[in-house]
């Protein structure tokens, strides 16, 4: 579905159908109110069985009708964007921006959307053009698309300063005071969000606000129960909250005893999703490798593999592609959950180990609530051995939960730098958790790079070396493609028949990965190299922008975007070199993988990635992953261009037997199984 500007030549569906109402004298099959309510059921039917394109031809036609109703217009734009067609519901929404200049909801999602596929600086640029000084804005409708827009780019003081500036001077607009309750509600002042329930109350004489009141008056109550100690004051209450269940439950493991066990039993790996990154490999070839073991009566050094392996995601439909890895898993037996469908408390409260804590649950992050409500009674049914959280936004969102679940023994596996170095990452409640999960028995951290447990070790004060580093097991990929990409590499290669060397990638296309900087050294080289060509695997929110910035740089037609690719290893096998330019790393697979296919690698520094590869014998590091030099990663891939065929062999060969030596599954699988198996030593923290 094509999107373009208002002025274009085929404007967006909903500017369409508005231009066509406004034109013409249709017949009105419904009045107004009528067809509100229609679009509204539509989208709510919509968001329950997932036919989001099935709603909108009636609601483009409720469009044409009224014209000029503005929530209709905003109805089709949501149905889009939650059918994740986000670069069209970019588009619709900035056409409703242009049409109706002071409405703060567009604002709001053309901030919210420009942030998500082109990332928060360019939300910010956007908030900045539109509200240059922001003291300086007045009105009651640009003041409420201000504090909307500050909030989508995080800034939530400046947001609760317009929202409170606007309840001053429109005391009785009601949507102001329900966005400011809520957004103190939000940051964890319930102080603040009490009082401005009151006051809303008092000029708005709305039942909406007397229940916020008796609800937020109700949560204060509740802490005090559970901890009567805490100080009521306007600091963050998840925090508050989060404290006092913590010191609870710490308290009461380290009063348990836990039987020294001779075999591995149940063990369940949690994760986010499985969708194609290569934490979720990673995941999978564990699950798999430790699944087979225990279906063969395999073991790992002394230990027996009893068993039963299964995983639990946070989400399998949230996102496109969260499921990449379901069939896998599930082909060779290994039961998958996805918790976020699970009942809550078990589905039945007063049954449930959550129940002392259900009237405070509510004031956590959503992602750790999400997890004691749906994760706590599944991990005590299950009752495994093992709970292996993998990555670090899971240890957030489920730590707590196995720990409440009294699972014996709890494993933090890290796999990039801490909260503390990105800064985008960081919440209030993560080193409260962190130090507690850390100070109870049974419960260890481990990292797949020295780098990533360092920094763990100095952010929460571990003794150096305390977190075991597992690098990634990784096998050679299979190269043989599906008849899709095959076809696809056929077409290029024919229009690109004169290339004598091919650099490639596989990543995501967002931020952190760099790839318009990538192209614009593909476009530095091939001005050096005419006969050079350029392939990236993978998909994600930038895709169409660099795509486009490829036709800007004249290179579009050297550029192969696959997207998506279950033929990873056929692909490696096209290049002659892989570039990865990345902000920030784990233990990045694909340098291993590209060296397994005999690849010699150009990479940032960025994280593990220093760890994967010899600089100077199976691959190159740039001088920083701070910034991109277009013209130093231009010189390194020339050098690898001009040597001589057999020079490059040798280094391909180095590069397969250091990562084959390296990164072995069977040594990784040792080292994860000797963790799971040992006994509780005293915590890493004396003291949360």
């Amino acid at each position: 579905m094509a999107a373009e500007s208002s002025g274009g030549r085929h404007p967006d569906p909903v500017t369409a159908a508005v231009r066509e109402g406004l034109t013409s004298r249709r017949k009105r099959s419904l009045s107004r109110r009528a067809a509100l309510a229609e679009a509204g059921d539509l989208l709510r039917q919509a968001r329950g069985d997932g036919a989001y394109k099935a709603s909108l031809p009636r609601i483009i036609e409720l469009i044409r009708e009224y014209p000029q109703a503005e929530d209709l217009q905003f109805t089709a734009a949501r149905l889009m964007m939650e059918d994740g067609d986000a670069q069209t519901a970019l588009a619709v929404w900035k056409n409703i921006l242009e049409r109706l200049p002071s409405a703060p909801e567009p604002f709001r999602m053309v901030v919210r959307l420009t942030s998500r596929l082109n990332g928060e600086d360019a939300a910010k640029a956007i908030l900045t053009a539109q509200f240059p000084d922001v003291s300086s804005v007045s009105g009651e409708a640009p003041l409420f698309a201000l504090a909307l827009g500050l909030e989508e780019v995080g800034d939530l003081v400046q947001a609760e300063d317009a929202l409170c500036r606007l309840t001053r001077l429109y005391p009785r607009a009601r949507s102001p005071w329900r966005h400011l309750i809520r957004l103190q509600e939000a940051r964890g002042g319930l102080i603040s969000a009490q009082r401005s329930a009151a006051t809303a109350m008092a000029q708005c004489r709305d039942e909406e606000f007397s229940q916020a009141y008796s609800r937020i008056s109700k949560e204060i109550n509740a802490l005090t129960s559970l901890d009567p100690n805490a100080t009521l004051d306007d600091g963050p209450y998840s925090v508050k909250v989060l404290n006092a269940i913590l010191a609870n439950v710490v308290r009461s493991r380290k009063a348990k005893s836990f039987a020294p066990r001779r075999h591995l039993g149940g063990v369940i790996m949690i994760t986010g999703s499985l969708g194609s990154g290569g934490a979720e490999r990673q995941l999978v070839t564990t699950a798999l490798s430790l699944h087979e073991a225990s279906q063969a009566g395999r073991m790992f050094g002394s230990a027996d593999i009893v068993g039963p392996v299964a995983v639990a995601c946070r989400s399998l439909t949230a996102k496109k592609g969260n499921d990449f890895f379901l069939d896998t898993l599930r082909r060779e037996g290994v039961q998958v959950t996805d918790y976020s469908r699970l009942p809550r408390f078990g589905g039945q409260l007063r049954h449930s180990r959550v129940k002392d804590f259900s009237d405070v649950v509510g004031m956590l992050p959503a992602r750790i609530r999400e997890g004691i409500v749906h994760l706590v009674d599944y991990l005590r049914h299950e009752a495994p051995d093992v709970v292996h959280i993998w990555q670090d936004g899971m240890i957030f969102a489920a730590g707590l939960a196995a720990l409440i679940a009294d699972v014996p023994r709890i494993v933090l596996s890290v796999r990039t730098l801490p909260p503390t170095d990105r800064v985008n990452r960081w919440r209030l409640e993560l080193e409260p958790i962190y130090r507690a999960l850390l100070s109870a028995p049974g419960v260890v951290m481990i990292a797949n790079s020295t780098m990533a447990a360092r920094r763990y070790e100095e952010w929460l004060g571990m003794p150096r070396g305390s977190a075991p580093v597992i690098h990634n097991g990784v096998t050679r990929l299979d190269e043989t493609p599906s008849a899709e990409d095959e076809m696809l590499w056929r077409s290029f290669a024919h229009r690109t028949a004169d290339a004598v060397f091919t650099v490639g990638a596989v990543m995501r296309l967002d931020e952190n990965k760099r790839p318009l900087d990538w192209l614009s050294v593909a476009e530095s080289l091939h001005r050096h190299h005419p006969c050079v060509r350029f392939v990236i695997v993978g998909g994600g929110a930038l895709r169409q922008e660099a795509q486009e910035y490829a036709q800007r740089l004249g290179i579009a037609d050297r550029v192969l975007f696959t997207s998506v690719s279950g033929s990873v290893g056929y692909w490696l096998t096209k290049m002659d070199t892989l570039l990865l330019l990345s902000r920030f790393e784990g233990m990045p697979n694909v340098l291993i993988e590209a060296q397994l296919a005999g690849k010699p690698v150009v990479s940032t520094p960025a994280g593990g990635a220093c760890e994967t590869v010899l600089n100077g014998r199976t691959g190159w590091l740039t001088s920083s992953a701070e910034t991109v030099d277009v013209q130093e990663v231009t010189r390194l891939l020339s050098d690898i261009m001009k040597m001589p065929p057999d020079r490059r062999q040798e280094i391909g060969a180095s590069a397969r037997k250091w990562a084959e030596e390296t990164f072995s599954v069977e040594l990784m699988l040792e080292r994860t199984v000797r963790v799971f198996m040992a006994s509780y030593p005293s915590p890493m923290i004396i003291e949360p």
